[in-house]
């Protein structure tokens, strides 16, 4: 009765569990319910819209959607709905480009000159240096004339950032860039001879069964596509949806704004952490600290390591107008935190350190 009672209970509550074999104690029973509470009350008082993935090594404790995927089409947010991840999935790029070096395709040694001419500092950047944002490479959009006009790969971003000059020696600083990871995708696609997202698709959303994963500019979409949830900026009155051309037409590459979900990042997570998809030495490579401290983090490769009193994560965030992104794996404890959310207006920052605090309390 007591088994059967608490499984009711986590049915009711939205929380997924893995298996009978490895129920949750009772103290992980009040934290997932606590997070799962907090999230439910700012959804009822309109401050909180998105969908929730909290795992540990035994599988998947609570995995929900709360609010809208679309507002006036009354379409609710599930734990399947896709949300932009916006600079979340640079680490698509990083893990890439590590499978290539896994595969003898290229070196973290090599420099970019080798696969791209007419860069500033392509004789002496490095894919290293790149992948740690320490190239000096400056932001894109920058560009005197910058369009997404003309753009269907990293490669046409090129000409862009060949106007550009470095923002300092390469090595000699590190800097979050969204050129850094342009100029690694447009190597990617050199070595590949695939345009960036058609090598992702390849590599990690076929090979992983990644099904509600995809590099759909939002200006593509429409009200019918229901799996996609839409973008809110908060005003006076309220809510207002994202138009799909407000994006300027910009289309998903290396630097972000991939399409996924809570369910699919576990998948990819999983497969990253593993090592299935690098290998145990080039993962631990990956994800190490390369750089100093940049506001309270360090650069791996593309992946970004947060240290906490008392723990520390690696993952990546994502920020935009519309939606929000927080992907986080901690290794010592196991656990991964995502968090995604289609209004503007949350900050995923706060929330997830509240949910930290919640699941690691005796960490502090």
């Amino acid at each position: 009765m007591v088994l059967s009672a608490l499984i009711q209970r986590f049915m009711a509550t939205g929380i997924v569990l893995l298996s009978l074999s490895t129920l949750p104690s009772c103290a992980q029973t009040r934290q997932i319910a606590a997070i799962d509470s907090i999230l439910t009350a700012q959804t009822a008082r309109d401050q909180f819209s998105g969908a929730i993935l909290i795992a540990d090594s035994s599988g998947i404790l609570l995995s929900k959607g709360y609010g809208w995927a679309n507002r006036e089409r009354k379409v609710k947010n599930t734990p399947d709905t896709r949300f932009s991840l916006s600079s979340a999935s640079k680490v698509f790029t990083g893990t890439a480009i590590t499978g290539l070096v896994r595969e003898g395709k290229l070196h973290f040694s090599d420099t970019v000159g080798m696969y791209i001419k007419g860069l500033p500092g392509g004789h002496t950047i490095t894919i290293h240096q790149l992948l740690t944002h320490s190239a000096g490479v400056d932001d894109f959009f920058k560009a005197p004339g910058f369009s997404y006009k003309h753009i269907r790969n990293c490669t046409d971003m090129l000409p862009f950032l060949r106007q550009l000059p470095l923002a300092y020696p390469p090595g000699d600083s590190c800097a979050y860039s969204t050129g850094d990871c342009i100029v690694l995708g447009a190597v990617m696609e050199k070595i590949t001879g695939k345009p960036f997202p058609d090598y992702i698709q390849s590599a990690f959303i076929d090979n992983l069964g990644l099904q509600h994963t995809s590099f759909t500019p939002y200006w593509q979409l429409d009200s019918t596509q229901k799996q996609y949830a839409l973008g809110y900026r908060k005003t006076a009155t309220g809510y207002t949806p994202l138009a799909y051309d407000y994006d300027q037409g910009s289309i998903p590459l290396s630097a972000g704004g991939a399409w996924s979900s809570v369910t699919d990042l576990y998948r990819f997570n999983k497969a990253v952490f593993s090592g299935e998809l690098t290998g145990n030495e080039l993962l631990r490579q990956m994800t190490s600290r390369h750089t100093s401290q940049w506001e309270n983090t360090y650069f791996g490769y593309t992946w970004i390591t947060s240290v906490k009193k008392g723990y520390h994560s690696i993952g990546h965030p994502g920020d935009s107008s519309g939606w929000h992104a927080m992907n986080e794996y901690y290794p010592r404890q196991g656990y991964m935190i995502i968090l995604l959310t289609n209004f503007g207006s949350v900050d995923q920052y706060a929330l997830t350190n509240m949910f930290e605090e919640i699941l690691f309390q005796d960490a502090l």
